[in-house]
């Protein structure tokens, strides 16, 4: 068995984030007299390295003037040997924990630096560490003789309650307890994404190929104009439209100056999250496509909403094609005002390339356009309602766009993330796993190239 504290109250822990504040923990935080969570013990906030629970009373907690005491009766195996030779050896020095804040208080230390007081607080996970953010914590191995000071208590039958006796299933071991080395995101090993991390998914191919997701992500990423860039801000460059003069021998020039601008953009970031079972994901290898397809599918969906109708993190604000072409009220989404759009991209010398829609209203157009006719309208593309039933494109509104003209700033790569240390993983012992790109408001070669079709009340 070990024992120690886990939590020291008001023990300012070692510098942490960037830039620095010290944290402290008011004893009022938690209670575990007041809280039922299930706790876990661990080593290095790694639930590879298990050593008990509090719902299966292998794990005690309690609390005194000093801080959170814990007692873990460690298991008969090779992580739990290991923790008690090198605790009784005195390598480990102290503990850690994982939380959430529910509430917190800000002032300054004595050295001027900022000071955070978590004042309350839900306990997660804790354990002994090699590398302690509070140096006050401590652990040391005890025999229970010596422990009469906390009293033990009698071992839950959570467990049983849990799983009934004669329960039977399936297991197969053909591919379970991969390593950590074989299990790849988007070509890049689980293994080396660090947590709270982000980094290129680096054997991915370019994003547009990526959001794509095979006809299930995004449907206009890979025909508008993209620029990657790898910064937050860059520049998209715009070509203006010209024309050439004759000019008269041996005199100044008198037509207008036609200026190549590059305007500045800022982008805002799109992702998508999925969690997932450590021992499914170990033990099912199809997981890592179905993982991969998800995560693209998502981002790419979200990234047409963000080209068709803008939007905003809180923090950057982008605009989509409907805010920036030319809207023209109709009577009716008809042959008739989709050839005037086409004649209206022609004018301004684009090419229309396609014609966006809902899925109902591009149902509506080949009910509504016979078959002689239909071939002289653009590509059409379907744009479908995200998952949590956000509309791709607002009912009745119809894009006829050349989307060759469309500019936009995209991530060169898709960035992947994954966390087993947020407390939400420690709760469910899972895996968080998110993709993520960025975008910037789309820039249009000329307003007129994009044709939005409203059908008036």
């Amino acid at each position: 068995m070990i024992r120690g504290y886990g939590i020291v109250f008001n023990s300012p822990s070692a510098p942490l984030g960037n830039p620095p504040f010290i944290e402290q923990i008011s004893p009022a935080a938690w209670s575990p007299e007041n809280d039922a969570t299930d706790v876990l013990c661990t080593f290095d906030h790694d639930t590879r390295n298990y050593l008990g629970r509090r719902s299966s009373g292998t794990l005690r907690l309690g609390a005194d003037q000093t801080g959170i005491w814990f007692e873990c009766d460690l298991p008969d195996t090779a992580a739990g040997r290991d923790i008690f030779a090198l605790v009784q050896r005195g390598d480990i020095p102290g503990c850690s924990f994982t939380f959430r804040v529910d509430d917190d208080e800000w002032s300054k230390s004595p050295d001027g630096i900022p000071l955070r007081t978590v004042t309350r607080m839900r306990v997660l996970e804790l354990g002994p560490v090699l590398n302690p953010a509070y140096p006050d914590t401590s652990v040391a191995v005890r025999s229970m003789r010596t422990a009469e000071r906390i009293p033990a208590r009698e071992k839950s039958d959570a467990m049983n309650d849990t799983y009934p006796p004669r329960m039977a299933g399936i297991v197969t071991d053909d591919d379970a307890k991969r390593s950590r080395a074989e299990i790849r995101i988007f070509g890049r090993p689980l293994s080396e994404t660090r947590d709270a991390d982000w980094i290129d998914a680096e054997e991915t191919a370019y994003a547009p190929e990526v959001l794509s997701a095979a006809g299930e992500g995004s449907k206009l990423i890979e025909k508008v104009s993209s620029f990657p860039f790898k910064r937050q801000r860059g520049y998209v460059p715009i070509a203006p439209r010209v024309t050439a003069v004759l000019q008269a021998r041996n005199e100044a020039a008198t037509f207008i100056q036609n200026e190549v601008t590059a305007p500045d953009f800022q982008a805002v970031k799109v992702a998508a999250m999925v969690s997932i079972d450590k021992d499914t994901l170990s033990d099912v290898p199809p997981t890592e496509t179905a993982i991969n397809a998800t995560l693209a599918a998502a981002v790419g969906q979200r990234m047409d909403h963000v080209l068709i109708n803008g939007g905003t993190d809180g923090d950057v604000t982008v605009t989509g094609m409907i805010a920036d072409g030319h809207t023209t009220t109709v009577t009716a989404i008809d042959f008739d005002s989709l050839a005037d759009a086409v004649a209206r991209i022609e004018d301004s010398g684009g090419q229309a390339t396609a014609v966006v829609g809902r899925p109902s209203d591009i149902a509506g157009i080949k009910k509504k356009v016979d078959g002689a006719k239909l071939d002289k309208i653009p590509e059409l593309i379907s744009i479908p309602d995200l998952a949590d039933g956000t509309a791709g494109i607002p009912p009745g509104t119809v894009l006829v766009a050349d989307l060759s003209s469309v500019a936009v700033a995209l991530r060169k790569n898709l960035e992947i993330f994954k966390t087993e240390v947020a407390p939400e993983a420690f709760e469910r012992d899972r895996v968080f796993i998110a993709g993520r790109s960025r975008v910037s408001s789309v820039t249009l070669a000329d307003s007129a190239r994009v044709q939005v079709l409203k059908v008036g009340a």
